[in-house]
């Protein structure tokens, strides 16, 4: 296993040395002024993307959430790093980013990174290099449905077995939420009690069949004499991926 020389052994790693290039200081985030300031279950970390295949590298953000407010968290105020399995991965010197290894099983990374006690934690999937990637977020190529229902605006498909769906004109960012799970060799995908099928038309592009997606509002009513509509499970749902973060 490739190590740095800054490991304390086998994927813990040391917060980092000073005078390291940090590429989200003061990028996007603030910089927290003060290590004082962390607070017990206030930090976060944030992988872009959300997923990788063996050899990739992921980017890693660690944030402290203050009210409204988020902050990059200094290297200075971070106490270890740790990576489990730590055969799977390795940290860059600066710790912003985690080089998953070519010979990485299929699987999933945990990350862990401890500042001033306080410990939080990422999974990041290990996607086998001939199965699609699913993961992230992704917006509808039509704004009704073969059924005249309103599509979700949104959909993130999230490593931890959910899907958040969000709808045009709401004001949470996510309204609704539902387990999922996804059979890569079948190509089947359950989505809450619903099973159907999802089909990989080129990367960053998938159709969903078999499923009724939930609509954002009800279709108008049909005007007298109109042969019914279809089902929404009948209709073929076509997806592009817009983001691997969330």
């Amino acid at each position: 296993m490739l190590m740095s020389c800054s490991t304390t052994g086998p994927g813990v790693y040391s917060g980092g040395g000073r005078g390291l290039e940090d590429p989200h200081s003061g990028k996007n985030l603030v910089d927290l002024p003060r290590c004082s300031e962390i607070y017990p279950d206030g930090t976060y970390l944030v992988a872009g993307p959300v997923a990788g295949r063996p050899g990739s590298r992921i980017e890693v953000r660690h944030v402290l959430g203050m009210g409204n407010s988020s902050y990059n968290i200094p290297l200075r105020c971070v106490d270890e790093w740790r990576i489990d399995p730590p055969a799977a991965a390795t940290l860059s010197a600066n710790r912003r980013f985690l080089d998953i290894s070519p010979d990485a099983a299929p699987g999933m990374i945990t990350l862990t990174a401890t500042a001033r006690g306080d410990s939080t934690s990422i999974t990041i999937p290990v996607i086998d290099p001939d199965a699609p990637n699913l993961y992230g977020s992704w917006i509808p190529t039509q704004t009704l449905s073969c059924a005249d229902e309103e599509m979700p605006s949104m959909l993130a498909i999230r490593p931890d077995g959910r899907v958040l769906i969000a709808y045009p004109d709401q004001m949470a960012r996510w309204q609704a939420e539902y387990t999922y799970s996804f059979d890569p060799d079948a190509g089947t995908f359950t989505l809450g009690t619903q099973t159907g099928e999802v089909r990989v038309l080129e990367e960053g592009r998938i159709v969903f069949s078999g499923i009724a997606f939930p609509s954002g509002r009800p279709p108008p009513p049909l005007p007298p004499g109109d042969p019914p509509r279809p089902s929404q499970a009948s209709c073929e749902f076509e997806f592009v991926r817009v983001g691997e973060q969330y």
